[in-house]
């Protein structure tokens, strides 16, 4: 998220909404919005519907793959801020999508664990392409 907030201009000027979709409670995503600086529009999705019609995966192991742990740690080591779950189900994966002014998918990412995101210079790539 600090990445899409530190390039929100770039998508602004390729005309793109980004679109975030949690399945977190209202007072949760609020609290992360407010800890991460996100600017960009949240939609909430509690039964988890957009993540089945998207195939993200639920998996505790990948979630809490080697990767994660490696940058919790790292993070305690700099005395970094953590977020806090507030309760959700921190097994489910997320994944980035890019879909097009007539609803075809560009591109579709799955993450393969909680670290796995698309660097912002591919997804503003795909963006400029259309």
């Amino acid at each position: 998220m600090a990445q899409l907030c530190a390039r929100q201009d770039e998508f602004n000027s390729a005309h793109t909404r980004v679109v975030i979709v949690s399945f977190g409670t209202l007072p949760a995503v609020q609290k992360w919005l407010q800890e991460t600086c996100s600017p960009f529009e949240v939609l909430l999705d509690r039964e988890r519907e957009v993540y089945r019609a998207y195939q993200l995966e639920r998996s505790l192991w990948r979630a809490w793959h080697p990767r994660a742990l490696w940058l919790y740690f790292n993070r305690w080591i700099k005395r970094e801020t953590f977020y806090d779950a507030h309760g959700d189900d921190t097994s489910q994966l997320g994944g980035d999508f890019i879909i097009d002014r007539q609803g075809v998918l560009r591109l579709v990412y799955p993450s393969r664990d909680s670290t796995d995101r698309p660097p912002v210079d591919d997804l503003l790539a795909v963006i400029q392409s259309l």
